[in-house]
């Protein structure tokens, strides 16, 4: 079973736009985060780890077919509630685009 597609990043931009208090965005950026997939755990390897971050954060991509041709899907995951939703607004972003 597929996971569910990251949060839209239109629909993201409007949320944010909706909140004026900067407490009020780093929240809402912990609750994307929340609401994202868990990262499978074959995909918790030391190739897919990010290097160089305070906190231990994992992405992994893929090349999947897609209606209209190839995209590339990402997953990911970081023990720390802020980079995971980081991690949220990153995929929402690249994830489902063409590999160019």
């Amino acid at each position: 079973m597929s996971p569910p597609p990251p949060a839209d990043i239109e629909t993201i931009a409007q949320d944010f736009e909706l909140l004026e208090d900067w407490e009020d965005k780093i929240q809402h950026t912990i609750e994307l985060g929340r609401a994202l997939a868990p990262l499978d755990e074959a995909d918790r390897t030391e190739a897919n780890k990010v290097s160089g971050c305070a906190s231990q954060v994992w992405l992994s991509s893929r090349k999947v077919e897609g209606p209209h041709g190839p995209v590339m899907e990402f997953h990911g995951d970081s023990d720390a509630l802020i980079v995971r939703g980081l991690v949220a607004l990153a995929l929402a972003f690249y994830s489902g685009r063409s590999p160019q």
